[in-house]
């Protein structure tokens, strides 16, 4: 089952305003703003304690001044939460008020159980909408009770989904929120990548398997080659501050995004049986310098890091094309796989490839300033194929 979650922010504006002479000023009360979801719940009516009364975007979005913030399917009222939680996220056990690892908490199960068999189009994955006509079936007031489930299916016509599946469910998509709040990307990328999944093509799910073990790549490239010179009293400082400080969150992007789309190897067609590791879905949760350096599951990547570590550790010189190669490499298969990404409009993937398509554009010109403090022409250097001036400098 694909793992889709949400993720929002809690924001907080004051205004002051001023007119000719006079001193007053004019406070707004702090906004603010979550979603509610398993997976996003979209259409749910909500009212806030400042008497705001609306329903949730196809994000499962809302936004009150003031709180608790109450939730309901017309009349039925799912519950209320007066503190949103740290990560902007409101799942069924916040509602109920347990810990988001009591899973198997009988309301709770009920009510994922309940929400996703009320998705219009059956496929909680890409978001759970709930019809108009379902809310107007629920005429009299009345919370939320895990033995009344039935009848609530009853009452709008709903075949209930197994309850296994809506708790697994449930399970993998609170696992993908903390997964996402523990990572160290950017705010920006956490929020595309907790959205409605899309329907991905193959080739899109292929660049997702590509691009993992291309990251990887960099990141062991750059560690092998900065610990080989070390080893020989030569620091090159470039290596090592991209290695921990950017590959890293790039892989950690990369493994957000095979948690979301991803539920088996067999979900990729471009895994090489040929290569020197059969890679597990337990790579996901493995950082970095946990993972099998130096060993691919796609032969090409397993290649390029053979020949790549084997020119690298000639000289520092070496060394820093290497890093030139390397990011012009990433940014070209980027490219191509942005526009895949795009004509699938799967914007979180957009989002994702952008992310790692910046990144090599700042080491590509710390490896070209390190070849110019030599007295080199930078990665040009290494002829035309790797000379690239347009790319974007900070």
């Amino acid at each position: 089952m694909n793992k889709i979650v949400s993720y929002t922010s809690i924001a907080l504006t004051l205004l002051l305003t001023a007119c000719g002479s006079s001193s007053d000023s004019t406070q707004t009360e702090p906004l603010t703003s979550g979603q509610l979801i398993d997976n996003y719940v979209e259409n749910v009516d909500y009212h806030c304690q400042d008497g705001k009364i609306s329903v949730t975007d196809r994000n499962g979005s809302f936004d009150c001044t003031r709180l608790p913030v109450a939730f309901q399917l017309g009349a039925l009222k799912l519950g209320e939460i007066g503190v949103i939680p740290t990560d902007g996220q409101v799942f069924p056990q916040d509602l109920v008020g347990v810990p988001r690892s009591d899973i198997n908490n009988t309301t709770v199960k009920a009510m994922a159980q309940f929400l996703q068999s009320l998705d219009a189009d059956a496929n909680p994955d890409n978001g759970i909408r709930i019809e108009e006509e379902v809310k107007n079936r629920y005429t009299v007031q009345t919370d939320f009770n895990a033995d009344d489930v039935d009848s609530y299916a009853v009452e709008t016509n709903t075949t209930l989904i197994d309850e296994n599946s809506s708790t697994e469910h449930l399970e993998l998509s609170t696992e993908f929120v903390e997964a996402v709040d523990a990572a160290t990307i950017p705010t920006y990328v956490k929020e595309a990548l907790l959205t409605p999944a899309n329907d991905l093509t193959q080739e899109v799910k292929d660049t997702i398997a590509f691009m993992g073990n291309e990251e990887r790549l960099a990141y062991e490239v750059y560690q092998y080659l900065y610990n080989y010179h070390m080893d020989n009293g030569l620091n090159i400082n470039q290596l090592k501050n991209i290695s921990t400080n950017s590959e890293t969150k790039h892989i950690q992007t990369v493994q957000l995004l095979v948690k979301k789309y991803i539920t088996s190897l067999s979900d990729f067609t471009n895994l090489d049986a040929a290569a020197n590791v059969n890679a597990d879905m337990s790579y996901t949760d493995l950082t970095a310098d946990e993972m099998p350096a130096g060993s691919y599951n796609i032969q090409h990547i397993q290649d390029l890091y053979d020949s790549l570590t084997a020119q690298g550790v000639e000289s520092k010189q070496a060394a820093l094309e290497v890093g030139c190669i390397v990011e012009v490499v990433d940014v070209n298969d980027l490219e191509h796989e942005l526009v895949l990404a795009h004509e699938s409009n799967a914007s979180d993937v957009v989002t994702a490839f952008e992310y790692l398509r910046d990144g090599s554009y700042n080491h590509y010109w710390a490896f070209d300033k390190g070849l110019r403090r030599m007295g080199l022409d930078g990665c040009c250097v290494l002829g035309a194929e790797y000379c690239h001036p347009e790319y974007p400098q900070n």
